[in-house]
């Protein structure tokens, strides 16, 4: 059973990156490249300056921005301090939280948050003034993502902080115009675990791609429900599916012409789609991650 849902599995993706897909399938059976974020707030004894390879850590990286390289040996769990120096993650995952171009003093929601590393970015650049929401449906995901914070911010800049449990899906009708910056890093397929693991591989089937884009075009309907006019709006995944990337966007268009624009990424990384940026890990070993970043228009 399981060697005919990967058929069906492989000719599926075979159908939309053709001769590509061997060297992509190939790549998504890796493990993930991963990078130290630094942060911002530690302000402890081991200084960040201190903490070189018999850590785990490497030099400071160009690309992405606020990055360390990460070695074999890296541990988190050696780390005793109240705040931690790193946050280990994709360093794809970095540039939706980037794009959103958060500023202090603005009204900031992640919709769908846990497990918490975007939301540390993008409070970052808040600098400690505004109004920060991290909502997460999933209660686990949720506690853990409150975990995450307690280790990673000063309790100063927690207090900016307001956790949520709601369905993202209905936000916008509480919270209509309400903020100046929405990041949706919307559930998804999630391929790459998909194709590790047999078990999910047994259950793959087509539909599941259509399933997630609905329930991410209802999310995305909400978060722009809730975004301000001028306000600024993200979409992201880790599907390489495009009918979860730039097919709900497509679907945003239809529904809400001329009310919003498609902006062009700050950043010279990744490979354009038609409505955003995607990075691929048979390119720069990063990702699989997709975003689009949305103006309303005033």
């Amino acid at each position: 059973m399981t060697a005919d849902k990967a058929l069906i599995f492989d000719q599926h993706f075979s159908e939309i990156y053709g001769e590509r897909w061997p060297q992509l399938r190939q790549a998504l059976l890796a493990n993930e490249v991963k990078v130290a974020r630094i942060n911002a707030f530690y302000k402890e004894d081991p200084s960040l300056q201190s903490l070189g390879p018999e850590w785990g850590l490497g030099k400071e990286l160009s690309d992405p921005p606020g990055c360390r390289e990460i070695f074999e040996n890296f541990d988190l769990n050696r780390f005793t301090t109240p705040i931690l120096p790193v946050y280990r993650m994709d360093p794809a995952s970095l540039f939706p939280a980037l794009a959103l171009d958060a500023k202090p003093g603005e009204r900031v929601l992640d919709m769908c948050a846990a497990p918490g590393g975007k939301s540390l970015v993008v409070i970052e650049a808040m600098q400690g003034e505004g109004e920060f929401t991290a909502n997460e449906l999933a209660a686990k995901r949720r506690f853990r993502m409150m975990s995450v914070f307690k280790r990673y911010l000063p309790k100063d800049i927690r207090a900016m902080v307001k956790i949520t449990g709601k369905d993202g899906s209905r936000i916008g009708l509480g919270k209509k115009d309400y903020f100046d910056r929405i990041l949706l890093d919307a559930p998804c397929s999630g391929e790459r675990g998909v194709v590790q693991k047999a078990s999910e591989l047994a259950q793959w089937k087509p539909k599941r791609t259509k399933s997630f884009a609905i329930r991410q075009y209802a999310l995305l309907s909400s978060a722009f429900m809730a975004l301000k006019p001028g306000g600024r709006l993200v979409y992201s995944t880790c599907s390489i599916s495009p009918a979860e990337n730039d097919g709900v966007i497509d679907k945003l268009f239809k529904r809400h012409e001329g009310l919003f624009d498609v902006l062009e990424s700050p950043f010279a990384f990744g490979e354009k789609t038609q409505h955003g940026i995607q990075f691929l890990p048979d390119q720069e070993g990063w990702g699989p991650i997709f975003y689009s970043i949305l103006e309303k228009r005033a």
